[in-house]
């Protein structure tokens, strides 16, 4: 659980501040409503190409444009984490019923 946490802190401070400065100054701007909850959605654009299309509330093509080798780690690292952190706590609910 710890590791989750901070490895979402790193993805956020270190990719994402990034990604949000280049796309600046490619004329982009970000998304509004990314205040810190915008993380999986940013490490979902690196790594699967369906996520990569246009909607009204995320355009994730800059995303995987600006992204260096070193957010694609740590954008693989934040998704490890938290899938391993959602499978260990719905186990937990699981045999805490049993």
């Amino acid at each position: 659980m710890a590791l989750a946490f901070i490895f979402v802190v790193l993805f956020t401070r270190i990719s994402i501040k990034h990604i949000n400065k280049k796309m600046l100054k490619d004329n982009i701007t970000p998304p509004l409503w990314n205040k810190g909850v915008g993380a999986p959605f940013y490490a979902m654009a690196i790594f699967f190409k369906r996520s990569r299309l246009p909607t009204p509330l995320f355009d994730g093509r800059f995303i995987a444009k600006h992204a260096r080798p070193v957010d694609k780690v740590l954008a693989f690292l934040h998704l490890f984490t938290m899938a391993g952190l959602t499978i260990s706590v719905f186990t937990a609910m699981y045999l805490d019923t049993v």
